[in-house]
């Protein structure tokens, strides 16, 4: 799950000719997305488990080395302030450097003329006991902080914001539980929700398939 890549053999196949990357964390790898959305030769999932913001931006640099998608949708940031639940007097420390990685993630796309989509970071769900004693409510205000800053830097440089948090949060900072898998994910009608919004905003934004 530490995996930095180079890419399998197909990743390869389809990065090079993709039209649309989705890069991330586990989020990103559990998103299946329907032909009906964007066709299969259009779309490549770079998404591996349990990857932070500085894992993802090393890996792009090697990504673009292998071809240029148009769009390039970006969910990341969660791995990282999930730490906060160890390190809890390292809060701000660990929202800062994420907010630099991220903002790096959607500077590296502009030079390199692909248009960045910041898919605002998922709120966490309801913490199952086992990961109680390492979590921390500052985790669920970390990710509005980081939410918040980065979609002041993506407004500024004209960077189009997927709001995934505004329809799978409760207006409580957490996770809708019927879109919950566990503390950190999403199941199927999670993923479904995201799909038909996906729809919408692609539409919104005049982004053609």
């Amino acid at each position: 799950s530490l995996r930095l890549s180079p890419l399998t053999e197909n990743e390869l196949i389809t990065a090079k000719t993709a039209k649309f990357w989705f890069l991330g964390d586990s989020r990103i790898y559990q998103w299946n997305m329907p032909d009906s959305i964007i066709p299969k030769a259009a779309y490549c999932n770079l998404g591996i488990n349990a990857q932070t913001s500085a894992q993802v931006l090393y890996r792009l640099g090697l990504h673009l080395q292998q071809g240029l998608p148009e769009y390039l949708f970006l969910q990341v940031g969660i791995n990282d302030i999930k730490a906060i639940g160890i390190f809890p007097e390292k809060d701000q420390e660990i929202i800062k450097e994420c907010i630099k990685n991220i903002e790096q993630l959607l500077k590296t796309c502009i030079s390199f003329k692909v248009i960045p989509v910041f898919c605002t970071v998922i709120p966490p769900g309801s913490i199952e006991l086992i990961r109680r004693p390492v979590w921390s409510y500052k985790i669920n205000n970390a990710v509005v902080e980081v939410n918040n800053s980065i979609s002041k830097f993506c407004k500024m440089n004209g960077v189009p914001i997927f709001d995934v948090y505004s329809f799978l949060s409760d207006g409580k900072g957490v996770l809708i539980k019927n879109y919950q898998k566990d503390d950190l994910h999403l199941n199927q009608e999670g993923y479904n929700k995201l799909n038909s919004e996906l729809v919408t905003f692609m539409i919104k934004e005049k982004i053609v398939k």
